[in-house]
């Protein structure tokens, strides 16, 4: 007569399974609940607050060791997009003023017999001459 007793390993499993499925049982229990909610809600806003005070800690801590902290880097970045941009709106009237010197301080083509404009190599060219051979 065969022996019906379960072996070892399927006790095992056996238990193994049941334990599985009573924490199961448990976890659906205590994430169904609003209390669950609002403590993962609560402990998110304290890894959140934890993680700012660190961070304020350690810029507090470059700034005692007088090294350039995220602040001061943010800080500098502005400062060179303003100048950059500054630099930039300078560049642009520069080149709008040398334009209107050139253009009064170049005369006039002088018309020629067959009606036609010079071209704007010849004009380049004129007023490069101009240039150069001025005091």
């Amino acid at each position: 007569m065969p022996d019906d007793s379960p072996t070892p390993e399927q006790d095992v499993r056996r238990l193994y399974e049941e334990a599985e499925a009573r924490v199961a049982k448990a976890a659906e229990r205590v994430v169904s609940r609003d209390s669950f909610g609002e403590l993962l809600a609560m402990a998110t806003e304290n890894i959140v607050a934890l993680t700012r005070m660190s961070f304020d800690g350690l810029d507090l801590v470059w700034s005692n060791l007088r090294l350039a902290g995220r602040r001061d880097i943010t800080r500098l970045a502005r400062q060179v997009g303003r100048t950059e941009d500054k630099l930039e709106l300078v560049l642009q009237e520069v080149e709008r003023l040398r334009h209107q010197v050139e253009d009064e301080s170049i005369p006039p083509a002088p018309a020629r017999a067959d009606g036609a404009k010079p071209t704007a190599a010849k004009s380049a060219t004129r007023r490069r001459s101009q240039h150069s051979s001025a005091p």
